[in-house]
């Protein structure tokens, strides 16, 4: 999903239309998917040694692949099972969009009351924040308003007048959330989150602690492009983590990663719409309300999914400069970003690990 395409949508409000666009971006997002989780498949065939188990399902807007070592077909089926089922657990309490969710509830309260949350959507919160405060606001959970405006949650996309991004972008403001002590409060009426962002990756890292406790040690999470690792291979080797090219079907760099971690990126490619042959994609800049820029394609390797997530977005929006000093700051953090020219910058720990097409790795 693009990583902000983490939503349950209440289909019975919505108009045939809707629908229709609603449907075309799933089936492009699934064919991406299948895509890439296809290439993955391919970069890790092993050749020697035992084959992992493969599972899918279709999870946050997605399609969810696990790739599982080191079990028998009836272990590994019954492992697959209880992580989908945890992972579909998590998706209901923090999607925007499900009536039921409480992050729904959080929004419906605005400007009301305070919520009591549950510890998993308490943690989220202090997560997302946290991410916010270090990036000075380039990676922003109350960014709803600008989405909901600009068409981006529902899939009615337009381009919002100058006033209208005033008014949406005054309730955009991470730090009036009020959040502790079990509770979650937007202070102003007109104020709502979106995690989609952050959510994405903190199932991802519940996943991936599932698999442990259950004395998995070799195994691989792709949801959309959005990658968990558990161990190397159980031959010892590196996944081989494939990235897709932003202009192009081709593949951009291989990054290898053996222990535990994550790879995620963000583009301007994956939920887009054009307007009189302007690209308008759905990584918004919190201060100015409208797509951000400078870069194309944003790539974060990191020791959790909650990191790489978050930051790939806030790196997204602070541009190249900005981007790579947060980065050089942030312990086991790496990053691979692309301009708009197509030039790759490399923070310095991927200088001699990527893997670029033609350079013989």
């Amino acid at each position: 999903m693009s990583r902000d395409g983490y939503r349950k949508e209440d289909r019975a409000k919505r108009s045939a239309p809707q629908q229709g666009r609603r449907r075309l971006l799933f089936l492009l997002l699934f064919a991406a998917a299948v895509l890439l989780g296809a290439v993955l498949l391919l970069i890790n065939r092993g050749a020697a040694g035992e084959s992992p188990f493969n599972y899918t399902e279709l999870l946050m807007d997605t399609e969810v692949s696990l790739q599982l070592f080191g079990r028998k077909e009836g272990e590994a089926r019954r492992i697959k099972e209880t992580l989908f089922e945890e992972m579909r657990r998590l998706e209901q309490l923090l999607s925007c969009c499900d009536p039921q969710s409480e992050v729904f509830e959080i929004n419906r309260a605005a400007g009301k009351r305070p919520v009591a949350v549950s510890p998993e959507t308490a943690e989220v919160m202090q997560e997302a924040l946290h991410y916010a405060a270090i990036s000075e606001g380039a990676f922003d959970p109350t960014i709803a308003p600008l989405l909901e405006l600009w068409g981006f949650r529902e899939g009615d996309y337009r381009v919002p007048a100058p006033d209208e991004l005033a008014q949406a972008g005054g309730a955009v403001d991470y730090r009036a959330v009020e959040a502790g002590g079990g509770e979650v409060y937007l202070p102003q009426r007109s104020m709502a989150l979106d995690l989609g962002g952050i959510a994405k990756g903190y199932i991802i890292d519940c996943g991936l602690a599932l698999l442990a406790r259950s004395g998995v040690s070799h195994a691989l999470i792709n949801a959309g492009g959005d990658v968990g690792i558990l161990g190397p291979k159980a031959d010892g080797s590196p996944w081989k983590i494939g990235l897709k090219h932003p202009r192009s079907e081709k593949i951009l760099a291989v990054i290898p990663r053996g222990e535990r971690g994550a790879v995620v990126t963000s583009g301007d490619y994956e939920r887009f719409f054009e307007k009189d042959g302007v690209r308008y994609h759905h990584i918004l800049d919190p201060r100015t309300g409208r797509p951000a820029s400078s870069l194309i394609s944003v790539t974060v390797v990191a020791p959790t999914a909650v990191q790489a997530d978050a930051l790939s977005t806030a790196l997204f929006v602070m541009g190249p400069e900005r981007g790579l000093a947060l980065v050089e700051d942030l312990p086991g953090v790496e990053a691979l970003l692309v301009t708009p020219q197509q030039e790759l910058l490399l923070s310095s720990g991927l200088r001699d690990l990527v893997e670029l097409p033609g350079d013989g790795g």
